[in-house]
Order: C-alpha cells, then structure tokens, then sequence
C-alpha cells in the first residue's frame, strides 16, 4: 500500500473517513469509557481529557490512513521551521 501522500484523490477521500470517528471517540472516551494512563516516576493513574485526547486520536487516525513523513520531509520541514519561512 502507498503512504497517504503519494496515492490520488479518490483514495486519499476514502481514507480520509478514518477522521470521521474522532469526534465520537473523544465523547466516548471522555464521558463514558476514560483512557487511565499511569505516570512512571510517581505511579499515579490520570484520566486522558481535553487536548491530549485529541491529539492522541487525531495520530491514530493518521496511522490508520498511512500518513507518515520520509526522514527528508521531516529534515526540510525543521530548516523550514528554523528559518522562520
């Protein structure tokens, strides 16, 4: 299977409906099912909310779809970045 950049519209829209989900997830996981993570050093168990939520479901959602990055893309990106373009 291609990487998400590469392949064309039509494939690019199927895979897009992977995003459809994170709204529903995020109501599911917030309200009904909370995501427990356990911090290493203090062994404290916290809910995932908010933001972090998101982020976590919008990365998952993008893996989904096979949207990944070269090690070039991401290396041109940085200098981008760096010099404020």
């Amino acid at each position: 299977m291609k990487r998400f950049q590469q392949c064309n519209k039509i494939v690019k829209l199927w895979r897009y409906r992977w995003y459809l989900l994170i709204p529903f997830k995020w109501l599911w996981h917030s309200y009904c099912f909370p995501l427990p993570v356990t911090d290493d050093e203090t062994l404290i168990s916290v809910n995932l909310k908010g933001k972090m939520l998101w982020s976590i479901l919008i990365g998952e959602a993008q893996i989904k779809m096979e949207w990944y990055h070269t090690h070039e893309e991401v290396l041109e990106s940085l200098h981008k970045y760096r010099d404020g373009e």
